[in-house]
């Protein structure tokens, strides 16, 4: 049998039990890498058709090519380094395969491309061993950027962008109202939406920093630190530029920076911004060392080289390939009735319906197979029930995603003033449940916020997610549904939690009835 592996600098013959390698280390990096991919071809078009579509991760193109470049410049090093398979790093690769399973089954394509971007390294950690992934620790963290990640930050950083603007124009004597999103001055209206959250700028610092830091220092602490200051220095320039914009347009009555110009006087003062960071970087830059040499060709010593590698490398390609062959069972078997309609079997006790809405608000929610929304009435009090069910997760149609929010940023008719974890109790428990105050043109509604997954109702996004992994793993499906109860407010004081808590804890019968029989097989 032909050996796999050979190291070109090494001379002579082998000693027994010893493989010799025929391609570079750099090269059988580069090929894992190229066989995951293809592997998981459907994954790898949706990622980079983000990349295309979006300008947030356009800088995904580069990625691959730039980790490519990093592992070629470190071949001398690499050449050096001892070749001894890790087979604990094995069991990595089915754990890698199960998430991406999941993900792929849910079409949650972050967690999906996360997972086949993590069988990479751990690949190379069971083939190549530990000494080879330590010294590439950086090259692959940095591939992970090709993963279009950081939309989750949107809404946070968004907040922040808000507060910050908002205290730095009361400094500067500048009267301003803020309603949600919308800061209201003299001059006119400002929304501080998607564009303004400053999350291509967070992206793009961390990974040229990163790039900048493996490339210009040695020292974990200096890279550190770059790091740190890569992540906090586009933060903070994004609340500066939104300030500046803001009373920019303030001073000249909306005559500057209110159209196009808006995004062009952002991105040169993040480009200025982002100069002087690696300017001053600069100044710390490390002389790179000299690398150690690998072994002469006139000493007519191959490298020693694990024997192992061979059976190693046979288990990493069928441990990788596998999970594509298992997916396509998976997606034959998806069978539920999106079609069936949702009408609640009972009222919850007490509770009255009535044909009146309680509110003249919608969430901001779609791709739904079915929907309801109910009104009730106890004691004077109304809430409103709102529904949206989701069978099953496909790639236009998933219940927990950036777009299906309670009130998009964008929303000019309705606005949202705060969202606040609140204790309510559901069947003898406490949950953290988060309730949004959210403001029309004329009313004002509290609006609190559940998943319904598997027959359990979650308040969290990130644990429903997870439920809804686990429930799919079970063999129970991944259907899940919005569940909202809302009722108008006519004072910030005015007590909302016990009744939303009462009616949601005397629906949940009835709501999880109606659910499962909404999903339940034909």
């Amino acid at each position: 049998m032909k050996p796999l592996y050979a190291d070109p600098s090494a001379t002579g013959a082998a000693r027994p039990g010893v493989v010799p390698l025929v391609l570079p280390v750099h090269v059988v990096i580069a090929l894992l890498l190229g066989v995951t991919l293809l592997v998981y071809l459907r994954t790898t078009v949706s990622m980079v058709s983000i990349w295309y579509r979006s300008e947030t991760f356009t800088h995904g193109f580069v990625v691959v090519p730039l980790f490519l470049y990093l592992i070629w410049r470190d071949r001398a090093v690499l050449a050096a380094l001892p070749v001894k398979p890790c087979l604990p790093a094995l069991l990595g690769l089915p754990v890698a395969g199960v998430i991406w399973l999941a993900g792929d089954r849910l079409a949650i394509n972050s967690i999906a491309q996360l997972a086949m971007m993590t069988m990479v390294p751990v690949a190379t950690w069971a083939l190549l061993g530990t000494r080879i992934v330590r010294s590439l620790a950086l090259p692959f963290l940095f591939l992970f950027f090709a993963v279009p990640l950081g939309e989750f930050l949107i809404p946070q950083l968004i907040e922040w962008t808000a507060q910050f603007t908002v205290l730095a124009l009361q400094m500067s004597g500048v009267p301003v109202l803020r309603e949600g999103n919308f800061l209201t001055l003299p001059t006119g209206t400002w929304a501080v939406v998607e564009a303004c959250s400053g999350v291509r700028y967070l992206i793009a610092s961390l990974m040229i920093g990163l790039l900048f830091a493996y490339l210009s220092y040695r020292s974990a602490l200096r890279r550190a630190m770059f790091m740190l200051a890569a992540l906090i220095v586009p933060i903070v320039a994004n609340w500066l530029r939104a300030y500046l914009i803001v009373m920019l347009g303030h001073l000249t009555n909306n005559r500057l920076a209110a159209g196009v110009d808006h995004l062009i006087y952002g991105w040169i003062f993040f480009g200025l911004v982002i100069g002087l960071l690696f300017w001053v970087g600069s100044r710390w830059r490390e002389d790179e060392a000299v690398p150690p040499q690998p072994a002469s060709p006139a000493s007519g010593m191959p490298r020693m080289v694990d024997r192992r590698i061979v059976p190693v490398a046979g288990a990493v390609v069928a441990l990788i390939a596998m999970w594509p062959l298992l997916a396509h069972p998976i997606a034959a078997a998806r069978v539920r009735n999106p079609s069936a309609p949702l009408t609640l079997s009972s009222v919850p006790p007490g509770w009255t319906a009535v044909p009146t809405p309680a509110s003249a608000w919608i969430p901001d929610i779609g791709g739904a197979a079915a929907t309801l929304h109910e009104t009730y009435v106890k004691d004077g009090r109304r809430v409103g029930l709102y529904v949206a069910l989701f069978p099953e997760s496909t790639p236009t149609t998933k219940a927990i995603n950036v777009s299906n929010q309670l009130v998009r940023p964008a929303n000019m008719a309705w606005h949202q003033l705060s969202i606040t974890p609140t204790p309510l109790v559901l069947d003898g428990r406490v949950g953290s449940v988060p309730v949004a105050m959210l403001r029309g043109r004329d009313e004002t509604i509290a609006a609190a916020r559940w998943f319904w997954v598997d027959g359990v109702l979650v308040e969290s996004e990130e644990i429903a997610k997870l439920r809804e992994m686990v429930s799919l793993l079970r063999g129970h499906g991944d259907a899940v549904a919005w569940v909202i109860a809302y009722t108008p407010v006519e004072r910030p004081e005015e007590p909302i939690a016990a009744p939303l808590g009462s009616f949601v804890d005397g629906v949940r019968p009835a709501l999880d009835t109606m659910l499962r029989n909404a999903v339940a097989e034909p």
